[in-house]
């Protein structure tokens, strides 16, 4: 293998590396932090600045370095190192931070921990690609198209790796496995760079300690080390607890741990329920039943083997359908939790149903006595999708005549205001706009009910345990002195007061997840963060039209005191601003799938592939043309233009998907639709990149450094829009309104390069 070759292959490699080992430290991030997507815009900016960092920072270095190859071969190396150290730093960064396996982190210690884990790798691959583009330059010709070719070539490589770990890897081999196999490629792309270097003769004893590398880790992989390694970090990731299981499938993590005689049941991180815990499954359950004079037909989703089936079973029931989507829960339960949860689930009477709840309920044609939602907090926008008016409705429509809803939120005992107060109202107007009478019962977690017939819902102790007596239910806890306590006047009447008295309240929907955002507010108030609470407390719609506003006055004065440098730097502003606009379109992609579909975890890895497909084809298309393009300026001006038209595509494309009821269309927007979005994405701005450096470019001396701006542009206008679209623009604006937002920042850029160009024109003419 010649010396081109071996660079392509390792710039291939590098690109593989670094989406394969994006999408393992996204998912195990989103397990140690809980399976918010804020974690995944702060991780991903995390990811960016430091890409950013070695990217423009260090790569300046890379045109003056002697021996560029070696550096690069020796980068592969600490690359292979620190991958499975990243690993376990991250499932040990709860213990670091001093939080139990369970407690909820704060934003602060979130940024914190990710921030410096994620430091090395990123920025060593973000250098990377500035010292690639300075090598393919020296072993070829043409400065612009060697950063176009690396560009691509790096596109490529991140495709494979990221198809590779998404549709093979992810759900059968464990993380840190994938992470090795990773490692070992890298440091054989190390020795094969090596022994194709010109100054190989020199560095004999550096490439045969690089072979020795390689063969006492396979020993030592192979000999049990990746067991005890593994093993090791999942005792960090859940210290105190003992791990029965811990599995991946295509739909996040299930780990099972027991203590004090307690089996816990954890989803990407996120609590399910513990078992046993009689006063939660009690409550949970005949609330609901005891308001329905007969509850024969009964839909759950979520909880059930938790032990509201076995609670639903001590009704006269005839029919319940338990909606769980993934059925490793399932699964993992029936090992763990023995005879009773099996009965429950063999019960003739009950049904199965492994599907997304929200899917079902809009597929379904039956029709419910009750329907029990057993699903936690809105803390994610997976979850939040089941306490919006959009899934009110839906609910309503498959509910009897006389029906109840009910579902469980995080509450205080005594008193509700501040956060707490906004956040239970979002809700509680939501549910009140789909149905007619809905009742509270208060408490540190509050049941709201709901019935689509008004006289239904009671809070009449007699009644409630009269149908408790009636039905011959054996219960713990909810029975005649729980029932007064409860449900006396007072209570109700000051909680129902608290709740949906606010005149600025907003009613939660699928694409507008104020109730998500709410409680991650609610959420921060157990920090001692001020400026937090005070920063989200100015955060409203008009405040960040207001700032957008500002932001175009800027680029446009910008652009006109750039028209001395040719509008040069206006390209570069318009690579960040792409940046900005590229990733904030895989957020919206990606929660909108989320939203209407509920399974981002198996998703996202495949979505972040197809943009990175789409940047290699938009590359590729632009490194064959680009001695061709006579008016380089003209067609990436038409290339920022297109950037401003596709985020207003988005919004009728999402919306079409959530309303439609037909299969073929649900199935067309799961597996083609989705992931032919970010393809075009992609296409643009891999097209824009090669076209910017060869407008900036003017010197070949300077092709490690011009790359190493551009690309760190790119990635820090993608750092800051990872963060403020999943943590601030979705759940403040919604969805749609955000791509509104990013449209009119893009085109206040196009301004400014139609500013620049008109004015060059007007100068040559």
């Amino acid at each position: 293998m010649n010396l081109k070759k071996t660079v392509i292959f390792s710039v291939i490699l590098a690109g593989a590396t670094a989406m394969a080992s994006q999408i393992v430290f996204l998912r195990e991030c989103l397990i140690s932090f809980y399976g918010n997507e804020i974690s995944v815009g702060i991780i991903l900016a995390a990811w960016l600045v430091w890409g950013a960092f070695g990217s423009w920072v260090l790569g300046r270095l890379s045109d003056n370095l002697r021996s560029k190859i070696h550096v690069f071969a020796v980068c592969q190396i600490i690359l292979a190192i620190i991958l499975p150290i990243t690993l376990i730093a991250i499932r040990s960064s709860k213990d670091f931070l001093g939080v139990a396996p369970g407690e909820i982190v704060s934003y602060a210690q979130m940024f914190t921990a990710v921030f410096i884990i994620l430091s090395v790798s990123c920025c060593i691959l973000g250098f990377m690609f500035s010292l690639a583009c300075r090598i393919y330059r020296d072993i070829t010709s043409g400065a612009a198209k060697s950063v176009a070719n690396i560009y691509v070539t790096e596109a490529l490589g991140a495709l494979v790796g990221g198809s590779v770990v998404s549709f093979f890897l992810i759900s059968r081999v464990p993380a840190l496995w994938i992470l090795f196999v990773i490692s070992f490629l890298n440091i054989a792309a190390s020795i094969i760079l090596q022994r194709t270097s010109p100054d190989f003769l020199r560095r004999k004893i550096f490439y045969w300690a690089t072979v020795s590398i390689l063969i006492l880790s396979t020993v030592a992989v192979c000999a049990g080390g990746a067991r005890i390694l593994r093993q090791f970090s999942l005792s960090r990731l859940w210290k105190g607890f003992d791990i029965l299981e811990s599995r991946s499938s295509v739909y996040g993590n299930i780990t099972v741990t027991e203590r004090g005689g307690q089996t816990s049941f954890f989803e990407n991180g996120l609590h399910l329920y513990t078992v046993p815990d009689h006063l939660s499954r009690e409550e949970a359950v005949h609330f609901a039943l005891l308001e329905n004079e007969d509850p024969s037909k009964i839909l759950l989703i979520g909880g059930g083997v938790g032990g509201l089936l076995e609670e639903i079973l001590k009704h006269p029931v005839r029919e319940v359908d338990y909606v769980e989507l993934d059925p490793m829960i399932i699964t993992v339960a029936e090992k763990f939790l023995g005879n009773e949860i099996k009965e429950a689930l063999n019960d003739p009477r009950v049904t199965i149903i492994n599907e997304d709840g929200r899917f079902f309920v809009k597929q379904t044609k039956k029709k419910y006595d009750c329907i029990i939602i057993s699903l936690g907090d809105p803390y994610t926008i997976q979850l939040n999708r089941f306490y919006t008016k959009d899934f009110f409705d839906e609910l309503s429509h498959i509910l009897r005549k006389r029906g109840i809803l009910s579902f469980a939120l995080t509450s205080s005992e005594n008193y509700i205001g501040g956060e707490l107060k906004d956040y239970l109202n979002s809700i509680y107007l939501s549910l009140s706009a789909s149905f007619p009478d809905v009742l509270l019962i208060p408490g540190d977690t509050m049941y709201f009910l709901a019935s689509n017939s008004r006289g239904i819902l009671t809070s009449d102790t007699d009644t409630l345990i009269a149908r408790l007596n009636e039905r011959d239910i054996d219960t713990r806890y909810v029975r005649e002195y729980y029932l007064f306590d409860k449900l006396s006047k007072e209570r109700i009447e000051y909680a129902t007061k608290a709740v949906s008295e606010n005149s600025d309240g907003l009613i939660n929907k699928d694409f507008r997840p104020i109730s998500y955002y709410y409680a991650t507010r609610f959420w921060g108030t157990h920090f001692d963060a001020p400026f937090f609470r005070r920063f989200t407390d100015t955060i409203k719609t008009h405040a960040v039209w207001a700032a957008v506003s500002v932001i175009c006055v800027l680029i446009l004065i910008f652009g006109i005191f750039d028209r001395k440098r040719r509008g040069r730097r206006t390209v570069l502003l318009s690579l960040m601003t792409t940046g900005f606009a590229e990733i904030s379109f895989q957020i919206a992609v990606i929660l909108s799938f989320q939203v209407i579909y509920g399974y981002m975890f198996y998703k996202m890895g495949i979505i972040l592939t197809c943009f990175m497909a789409g940047l290699a084809a938009g590359g590729w298309i632009a490194s064959k043309k680009l001695d061709k393009i006579k008016d380089l300026r003209k067609t990436f001006s038409r290339t920022q233009c297109a950037i401003c038209v596709y985020p207003l595509i988005l919004p009728p494309v999402f919306f079409w998907l959530a309303r439609s009821e037909s299969n073929v269309v649900s199935f067309m927007g799961a597996n083609v639709i989705f992931p032919v979005l970010p393809i075009v994405a992609g296409i643009i701005g891999g097209i824009q990149f090669p076209l910017a450096n060869k407008i900036y470019l003017t010197r070949e001396e300077d092709t490690g450094r011009v790359a190493g701006i551009s690309y760190g542009l790119d990635l820090l206008g993608a750092c800051f829009g990872s963060f403020l679209a999943a943590a601030f623009l979705v759940p403040i604006l919604g969805i749609f309104e955000t791509c509104i937002l990013v449209a009119v920042i893009n085109a206040a850029v196009l301004a400014s390069l139609l500013i620049s160009r008109w004015s060059l024109v007007n100068s040559e003419s």
